[in-house]
């Protein structure tokens, strides 16, 4: 039987991590990277829309959810933003910090990250694509990987292959089983930073517009979450980094299936509900000739402004702007600064970025190595933590990674 000092199942961003990592620590131990895919890190061309948002120099505890939060602060601790560009510089990629923390590799390139780490890895792994791991079983002295071209007896195995978002780009529920055949148990999954599916009766006038807005999510007028910046009407609802931010609420209330959910967008957050009635009276006075359907082109893309308009119900759009009423001009206010919509649901984990839940993490310790079967770690989505958008994922990625190979390290 072939034999490995470890194996790495899963070769997306904490597999490939990894095996850099554990390479750089043991230079004369045997590794092996067991991808089920045609090839390794297909999820990560898509991050940050091709860009690859790094990480993020706020990263902390805060930007976390799941039941681990002493498990990521220590792994945060152990392997931080800054511990994540100097890795990265050493395998040959320069990041820049942005003025909103977020983290990007120099060349602005996804593919670019993805090669440089895959030549990384190549350097002190053996990586098999197109080799799914199908059991392992726990041997007294290490564990048994089964897959269907064989059995590799390692001595330890880093379970690394994601979670059930972006089924495209490889993602499936295989860790899930791996684990909980070893006995761990997986809380609820549900989608996040994933699209949101709303009432589309105005929202199809509009897709393919983008606006730089606040986007709340209301449950039964209950604040949950809030977020200013870009929201992209599309032909389901929202999506757009904005939305993304704050969909996590949205993903879990779709699990629970209880009370009312709106999602209300502000379309000019920056002025208050008086000040535009002010601009906009003034505007009916300096317009008034102007036929109705562009009295808000200027202030908005002439399509979001006629929508607005028939939202707010101020019809026939073909008549002049000073007829406009002041009724009509506070509908139009009311459309313009709470512009509700019922949410339906989520785009599912096939337009997730990121699964939310997992595999509970205090069942490691806290090496992230298991304490049901001692020769077994696990890092990455995995597990039941997941962060906010803007690069906190990726960070968790490396940091769990890290904190993976630092503990095969020391019980080596």
């Amino acid at each position: 039987m072939e034999r490995a000092d470890l194996v790495i199942v899963g070769g997306g961003a904490a597999g490939l991590a990894a095996a850099v990592m554990a390479g750089q620590a043991a230079p004369n131990s045997r590794i092996v990277l067991l991808e089920k895919g045609a090839r390794v890190g297909k999820k990560l061309l898509a991050t940050g829309n091709g860009t690859c948002n790094i990480s993020h120099q706020n990263a902390s505890v805060d930007s976390y959810h799941g039941g681990g939060a002493q498990r990521v602060r220590d792994a945060l601790a152990r392997f931080s933003w800054e511990d994540a560009c100097r890795f990265f510089r050493s395998i040959g990629v320069e990041t820049t910090v942005r003025e909103d923390g977020r983290i990007y590799p120099l060349c602005t390139s996804a593919a670019a990250v993805l090669d440089c780490l895959r030549i990384a890895a190549a350097n002190h792994a053996d990586i098999r694509c197109e080799s799914a791991v199908t059991a392992l079983r726990p041997t007294a002295n290490g564990v048994t990987v089964c897959t269907a071209d064989g059995e590799i007896a390692a001595g330890h195995v880093l379970v690394a292959v994601g979670g059930a978002a972006s089924p495209s780009c490889g993602g499936s529920s295989d860790g899930y089983r791996l684990l909980t055949d070893l006995g761990h148990t997986r809380t609820p999954l549900f989608p996040s930073i994933v699209q949101l599916r709303t009432d589309t009766r105005f929202v199809r006038a509009v897709k393919g517009l983008r606006v730089d807005g606040t986007v709340s999510l209301m449950l039964n007028g209950h604040r949950l979450a809030s977020h200013t910046g870009e929201i992209l009407f599309a032909e389901y609802g929202l999506s757009g980094p904005a939305v993304m931010q704050i969909s996590r609420a949205a993903g879990e209330w779709e699990r629970r299936k209880q009370g009312t959910l709106t999602a209300v967008v502000d379309l000019l957050p920056t002025i208050s509900a008086d000040e535009l009635s002010a601009l906009l009276s003034a505007r009916r006075e300096a317009l008034a000739t102007t036929p109705l359907e562009d009295f808000l082109t200027g202030l908005f893309q002439r399509r979001i402004g006629q929508t607005v308009l028939r939202m707010a119900g101020a019809l026939p759009l073909d008549r002049r702007s000073d007829s406009l009423t002041d009724r009509e001009l506070s509908a139009v206010v009311c459309a313009i600064k709470e512009w509700a919509l019922d949410v339906t649901g989520t785009q599912g984990f096939g337009g997730a970025q990121v699964t939310a839940g997992g595999v509970t993490v205090t069942e490691f310790d806290e090496n992230l190595i298991s304490r049901r079967c001692p020769h077994v770690s696990a890092a990455g989505e995995v597990l039941d933590v997941d962060g906010d958008c803007g690069g906190y994922n990726l960070q968790w990625a490396w940091s769990s990674a890290a904190t993976a190979v630092e503990g095969w390290r020391k019980k080596r």
